[in-house]
C-alpha cells in the first residue's frame, strides 16, 4: 500500500511554509507586472498537439516537444499538457483579433515538461509570463529587461541578464554558408554551448552534417568577449551594421538600468519561434543554482503564422520561473520563511468561554486580522506551545475576567510582552 502513496516522478507537495514563500513571490511578481501596465489573462492547461509542434510554435525537433506530455482524448485527438505560455498566448491573440494593440498581458500558473530533473527543474513547475503584442520598437524589449531588473532587485537576488539577437545568429550562419534547412537545428545545438562546451557543440554540429570550416566560423563569431560596447564594436568590424546588431545596440542604449546586462553573442534559446532579441537571466553565483531564473524574447512570426498570413505581428515576452526563483531565495538565505499565515491565535480559557472566544475571533476577522482558534480546548500551556511552534506572532487569551472587563490578554510571542487590550487596541497593536 505504501508504494501506492508515492508521488509521480518530478512533482512535489508543498508544506504551508513553502507555499507561503511561493505566494509571496507570486504577489511580488504580480505587483511589478501591474506596475508596468500588464493585465492578467488565463489559458487552458490542455492544448492541441499540432499547435505546439508547428514551425510557428515550439518546433517538432525542439527539446520542449521531446519533453511534452502527450495524450489523446476520447475523440482520439492528439493533445498536450502545455509546456509554456507563449504558444497558447499567440493562439489567444489569433482567436481574438478585436483586441486593441498594443496588448500587454501577464499569466501565472503550472506548465509541464517530461524532462530531466535537477535542483530548480521539475516536471510540473510554474511560469509567470508577461508579453506585449503590437510594438515593433525595441524600446519595449528594453522595458522587459528593466522589469526583470526591478523584480530581482525587489527579491534581493543578484542576477546577470544575458541578451542576444536571433537575426544576428542567423547572420553568423549565413556568413558560414550554412543552408537554411540546417539553420534551426544549428541554433538548437549552439544553445547548448554552456552545457556541453565548444567540443560538444562541434561534435553535434559535425554529426548534423556541417563542415569543420563552417563550425569554426560560427564559433569564432559567438566567442567574442569584452564589455558590451567592445563586443558591438568588434562585430561591426567583422560584419558591419547588420539588423540584429543594430537592434542589440538600440536596446542596450534604451535601458534605464544596464549594470546587470551582458551582451552574449552565443545565446540562442533553443525554441524555433524566436525572431529578434532573446534574453536569459541567471544568478550571478551559478555555483548554487545553474538553471535560468527567467528568459524570453521576440517572436514576430508566430501569430501571423497561426493565422496563415504573411503578416508580421510584433510580439515579445519574458517568463519568470517560480520554482527556480524560490530555490534561489532559499539558497541565498536572505528570505525569512513563515510557517503559518496566521497572525493571531485565540485561546478560550474554560469550556464556557468558547462561544464568546469564537465570536471575538470573527469580529477580528472582520477587521482583516488572520486568526485561528484553539477549537479542541488544549491546556493553556500546550496551546501556547502550539502557537509558538507554528511561528504565530500573537496569542489572545480569553477567560472570565477578560470577558467581564472587555479587555483581553494579548501576548507578543516574540518579545513575551503582554497587554490588556480592547478589540480596537488589538487591531492597532497587530497591524501597526
Amino acid at each position: 500500500m505504501k508504494n501506492n502513496l508515492q508521488l509521480a516522478k518530478g512533482v512535489r507537495d508543498f508544506t504551508p511554509e513553502e507555499k507561503i514563500l511561493r505566494n509571496q513571490v507570486i504577489d511580488k511578481l504580480r505587483y511589478f507586472f501591474e506596475l508596468y501596465g500588464y493585465n492578467p489573462i488565463e489559458t487552458p492547461v490542455i492544448e492541441r498537439y499540432d499547435l505546439f509542434a508547428s514551425k510557428f510554435g515550439a518546433g517538432e525537433q525542439s527539446d520542449a516537444m521531446r519533453e511534452t506530455f502527450k495524450f489523446k482524448d476520447q475523440g482520439l485527438r492528439d493533445l498536450v499538457l502545455r509546456t509554456e505560455f507563449t504558444v497558447p498566448f499567440a493562439r489567444f491573440i489569433s482567436l481574438n483579433p478585436q483586441l486593441r494593440k498594443p496588448f500587454k498581458r501577464y499569466q501565472m500558473g503550472p506548465v509541464f515538461r517530461d524532462g530531466p530533473i535537477k535542483l530548480g527543474r521539475y516536471r510540473e513547475f510554474w511560469q509567470c509570463d508577461c508579453d506585449v503584442v503590437g510594438v515593433n520598437d525595441v524600446i519595449v524589449d528594453a522595458e522587459l529587461i528593466d522589469l526583470a531588473q526591478d523584480i530581482f532587485a525587489g527579491l534581493d537576488l543578484e542576477v546577470e541578464i544575458r541578451i542576444n539577437n536571433r537575426k544576428l545568429l542567423n547572420k553568423f550562419l549565413e556568413i558560414a554558408y550554412i543552408s537554411e534547412d540546417k539553420q534551426s537545428e544549428t541554433i538548437i545545438i549552439i544553445d547548448k554551448l554552456d552545457k556541453i562546451g565548444k567540443d560538444g557543440v562541434t561534435k553535434e554540429l559535425l554529426e548534423a552534417g556541417l563542415q569543420k570550416s563552417q563550425i569554426d566560423s560560427v564559433l569564432e563569431m559567438i566567442s567574442i568577449q569584452g564589455t558590451n560596447e567592445e563586443i558591438v564594436s568588434e562585430l561591426k568590424k567583422k560584419i558591419g551594421d547588420v539588423e540584429g546588431l543594430v537592434e542589440i545596440e538600440k536596446t542596450l542604449n534604451a535601458l534605464y538600468k544596464d549594470n546587470n546586462v551582458v551582451f552574449l553573442p552565443s545565446l540562442a534559446r533553443g525554441l524555433a519561434y524566436y525572431t529578434g532579441n532573446v534574453f536569459e537571466v541567471f544568478l550571478k553565483d551559478t555555483s548554487k543554482l545553474s538553471s535560468a531564473v527567467s528568459g524570453g524574447g521576440r517572436y514576430d512570426d508566430m501569430i501571423g503564422g497561426f493565422l496563415s498570413s504573411n503578416e508580421k505581428i510584433p510580439a515579445i515576452g519574458i517568463s519568470f520561473g517560480l520554482d527556480t526563483i524560490c530555490e534561489a531565495l532559499k539558497l541565498s538565505k536572505k528570505v525569512e520563511t513563515k510557517k503559518s499565515a496566521v497572525e493571531l491565535y485565540i485561546i478560550a480559557i474554560g469550556e464556557n468561554n468558547k462561544n464568546q472566544g469564537y465570536k471575538i475571533m470573527q469580529e477580528l476577522r472582520e477587521k482583516k486580522i488572520n486568526c485561528d482558534f484553539d477549537f479542541i480546548g488544549k491546556k493553556v500551556g500546550k496551546a501556547m506551545d502550539y502557537a509558538n511552534s507554528s511561528d504565530i506572532p500573537w496569542v489572545l487569551l480569553i477567560g472570565d475576567d477578560e470577558i467581564a472587563s472587555e479587555k483581553y490578554t494579548l501576548k507578543n510571542m516574540e518579545t513575551g510582552d503582554q497587554h490588556q487590550s480592547t478589540i480596537d487596541d488589538i487591531y492597532k497593536l497587530i497591524k501597526e
